[in-house]
């Protein structure tokens, strides 16, 4: 072979850059061309250098996909026995990717065209043992190889995100390069992997790394929303003009889809991304477990207790439980909650006390192991308990049963009065166990609200339930304030806490001119009090 062959063969196999001049990619016009690396693919260059182990997480079309191919093509090309291996979220993604595989040895020049043993749709390996192998993240045949390298694609979109990392590591040698590289897909457990210290290097491109993302004026002007987010980021003016036309042209004028598909931040990405039921996500809640008070309980306050109830199972849901100041039914507040998983038994003794601390209306669902806890209440003589009628066939007449019934016709009902009191603002989520449930409460795919799988949504249905006992909090606000003041600061407590005034001919007779009896204890006298 000629020496200068072989020192340009030499070359291509210890500089990585140097190699990456005689590949070839199709441009977002569909031309072959040159591969020439942008900033953002620079960017990875010299981060995995150092780092193995990388979560990328990216706006869309920086590239980063082609460069990974390029790094493991040219290790699998010039390493003996060098085994890759791709996992992409869908068959057609898989495709994709194979064919930036295949386009890289196809465009070669001859020289560096080694030859292979194996070229097939989603194969290819060559006569020293180096291999590359694409397929999807579900597939049982990727098992049974050890590879060198791993290429998690879109992985936020794996339909059991956990497990298919944990099922892809297994196959992993061990000194393997790893890289998880996706978009944003909601605050599942890629959000997790990416907030929590998973041993993986954390590298975010936002859309302002490809220095092709820019534009001449738009005609009209900047949209409102655009010269606010330019100056928030620092925008170039080409950089803002290119972010309207993308905005008001592939994302159809929907600010939510630009910061998903184009994200600025990390966080941004994944608040902006899945589709939510609610409309505010908070991005560093905890799930935590036990009990919180957050508003003692207060003489002639009005407060609903919504219950929502588990097997006590140590994998399954959590029992739960929310107390709600609802004197103001427009302005409710949040005193204290309860998540936690333990047996029923025990769970119903927990509601009953907290129910006699707030002297609280309980609506607890009658479904299933709710039917424990009603029984523990009746058992025991609460007298605040939410009540439904409902149509005897039997006995041809409508019967009073005790406990809210979560079925097809109320379960609409109950997350439309939630969401109205939270988007309304009429009611603030104070509790970190009801935030983070709201992060992974999504739309499935027919369309219906519930827990992303793996995920709970117990705290928010005990939040939904304590809103519906407004319906019959009435009678428990007419007992409540019914209960006259003892002495002068009762009387003024009283007037505070109903926005009532206490009427001079509400009070027994021989009152003072404040209407409060005059045997009563004065303000200062701390006996009565």
């Amino acid at each position: 072979m000629d020496q200068r062959l072989e020192q340009e063969i030499s070359r291509c196999a210890t500089d990585f850059r140097y190699f990456c001049q005689h590949l070839s990619i199709v441009d977002k016009k569909g031309r072959m061309i040159p591969f020439t690396m942008n900033e953002a693919q620079e960017k990875f260059v010299s981060h995995v250098e150092e780092n193995p182990w990388t979560y990328i997480l990216k706006a869309r079309q920086l590239g980063m996909t082609t460069m990974i191919a390029a790094r493991f093509f040219w290790r699998a090309l010039f390493t003996p026995n060098f085994r890759v291996g791709v996992l992409a979220h869908r068959t057609e993604s898989a495709q994709a990717i194979f064919e930036i595989y295949k386009r890289f040895y196809e465009n070669l020049p001859a020289f560096l065209k080694f030859p292979t043993e194996k070229a097939n749709v989603r194969e290819l390996s060559f006569f020293h043992g180096g291999y590359i192998r694409v397929t999807t993240a579900n597939s049982e045949n990727f098992r049974g190889t050890t590879y060198q390298a791993l290429h998690c694609s879109e992985f936020a979109f794996w339909g059991d995100v956990e497990r298919a990392i944990a099922s892809a590591f297994q196959t992993a040698g061990p000194n393997a390069e790893i890289y998880l590289e996706t978009t944003a897909n909601g605050m599942n457990d890629a959000h997790r992997l990416w907030r929590d210290q998973s041993g993986f290097a954390k590298l975010f491109f936002p859309w302002m790394d490809d220095s092709a993302y820019v534009a001449s004026k738009p005609k009209g002007g900047l949209n409102p929303k655009i010269k606010e987010y330019a100056k928030e980021f620092g925008l170039t003016e080409k950089q803002a003009n290119w972010a309207h036309n993308t905005y008001m042209s592939k994302c159809m004028g929907n600010w939510n889809t630009f910061l998903q598909e184009y994200p600025a931040t990390a966080e941004q990405a994944f608040i902006s991304s899945g589709e939510t039921f609610f409309d505010t996500v908070y991005p560093h809640v905890q799930l935590e477990r036990g009990y919180r008070n957050y508003i003692k309980p207060s003489k002639f306050r009005v407060y609903s207790l919504g219950v929502d109830v588990a097997s006590g199972s140590p994998s399954g849901d959590f029992s739960s439980f929310c107390v709600m100041d609802v004197t103001d039914k427009k302005a409710p507040t949040v005193c204290s909650t309860f998540y936690e998983r333990m047996p029923p038994h025990a769970f119903s003794e927990r509601v009953r006390m907290e129910a006699i601390k707030y002297n609280a209306l309980v609506v607890v669902e009658s479904n299933s192991y709710g039917l424990s806890v009603l029984e523990h209440l009746m058992g025991n003589s609460y007298a605040y308990i939410f009540k439904r009628t409902q149509y005897d066939k039997m006995a041809e007449r409508w019967v009073e049963k005790v406990g809210f019934s979560t079925n097809v016709s109320t379960r609409p009902v109950m997350l439309s009065r939630l969401h109205e009191y939270i988007s309304k603002k009429w009611l603030v989520p104070t509790d970190d166990r009801m935030k983070f449930e709201m992060n992974t409460f999504i739309y499935n795919d027919r369309g219906k609200p519930e827990a992303a799988p793996k995920k709970h949504d117990d705290m928010i249905f005990a939040y939904a339930l304590t809103l519906m006992g407004l319906d019959q909090i009435e009678q428990v606000k007419d007992d409540v304030q019914s209960t006259r003041p003892s002495n002068l600061r009762e009387m003024l407590q009283f007037e505070l806490n109903t926005g009532k005034v206490f009427k001079k001919a509400d009070a027994k007779k021989n009152t003072d001119r404040w209407g409060v009896p005059l045997s009563m204890p004065s303000l200062m006298d701390t006996s009565g009090s």
